[in-house]
């Protein structure tokens, strides 16, 4: 049993690179921080499932003292209690970073930063959790249900975590950009009610619909991870809309217009676009995308500015911004080919 927890970790686990590096790719113009992408990783690996697993085994005892032990007990324990408690402890670590960012982290900018930060934390808990269903099949059915399991659950059905969570974190992203209270309070129940509801879905079909469930739900999921990058890609184009609004203006001042076409560039969405683009800056790839990333944010903070957010930190913030910039052009740093 040892052996096969090792193995189950080690292919889940790359399972669930794959799934956040496919997640991370599209945070291209102001991608989030990766130490706050850890923290919240284990978060959902490691807080987030701890806490469910000891709500969810009190609601399932108190589902079966009321019904007896049976398979619509269990079913009902899955479908009515597990949604909102897990759904509740991962979207909890959201509220963290959005309290954070509204403090003194500024990295929570809108929807798209709190889908990725959603989707990041539901991988986490896709790791712990599946491993932990692995092994316990394995324990019942062999090598037959290790490879069974882990096919439905984490190549199939892999991505249905990090789904559910980023909707909470849509509602999270929406609520940190708006200058309304009542957005603030209802967009983050909103994108949480969501969550659930898609878990529910999910859990209902597979406990009450058996093997005809099974495929319903990865018909309905399928459909739903798509919609999930559409998604993505949606948001990832209106950040794209907000680094061109404000940094077209610096166009001449702060950078040349050809670096403003390269920053501002759709390509970046495509894998290794960017890198293949910025490789032939004179300075080298490092720096020109360090002016890059000095840019993205230089425009991401004119745009709180446009909503109304002021302050000696926000000054000071961009002052410091355009200091990197005006000396990497003084050093010769051009982003991409000149």
């Amino acid at each position: 049993m040892i052996i096969a927890l090792f193995i189950a970790i080690i292919l889940v686990s790359v399972c669930v690179f794959f799934y956040g590096l496919a997640i991370k790719g599209v945070d291209r113009y102001e991608p989030e921080p990766w130490w706050l992408l850890v923290l919240c990783f284990f978060w959902g690996a490691l807080g987030a499932t701890f806490f469910s697993l000891i709500f969810n085994t009190i609601g399932g005892t108190v589902v079966m003292e009321a019904m007896g032990p049976s398979q619509a007990a269990q079913g009902l324990t899955a479908s009515f209690i597990a949604p909102p408690v897990e759904e509740s402890f991962k979207g909890v670590f959201l509220l963290v970073v959005w309290a954070a960012s509204a403090l003194w982290l500024k990295e929570v900018d809108g929807a798209l930063d709190g889908a990725i930060y959603g989707g990041v934390i539901g991988l986490g808990f896709t790791l712990t959790e599946d491993v932990l269903y692995i092994m316990r099949g394995t324990a019942q059915g062999g090598l037959a249900a290790f490879t069974i399991i882990f096919f439905l659950r984490t190549i199939l059905g892999g991505l249905g975590h990090a789904t559910f969570t980023a909707m909470t974190g849509v509602g999270v992203g929406v609520a940190a950009e708006s200058r309304s209270i009542l957005v603030k309070v209802i967009a983050p129940i909103g994108g949480w009610t969501a969550a659930v509801g898609l878990h529910f879905l999910h859990n209902f079909l597979v406990s009450f619909f058996g093997g005809a469930g099974v495929l319903l739900k990865l018909a309905v999921f399928f459909t739903f991870d798509i919609l999930f990058f559409v998604l993505l890609y949606i948001l990832a184009f209106r950040d794209r809309a907000i680094v061109v609004r404000n940094l077209v203006d610096e166009v001449g001042v702060m950078l040349h217009p050809k670096e403003f076409r390269t920053s501002t560039s759709a390509g970046q969405l495509i894998p290794l676009w960017n890198v293949l683009t910025l490789k032939d800056s004179p300075t080298g790839y490092m720096s020109a995308r360090k002016k890059q990333l000095a840019l993205s944010e230089l425009a991401f903070l004119k745009h709180r500015r446009r909503r109304g957010e002021a302050g000696t930190s926000l000054d000071r913030r961009e002052q410091e911004l355009r200091g990197q910039i005006q000396q990497a052009n003084a050093q010769g740093v051009f982003i991409g080919k000149r």
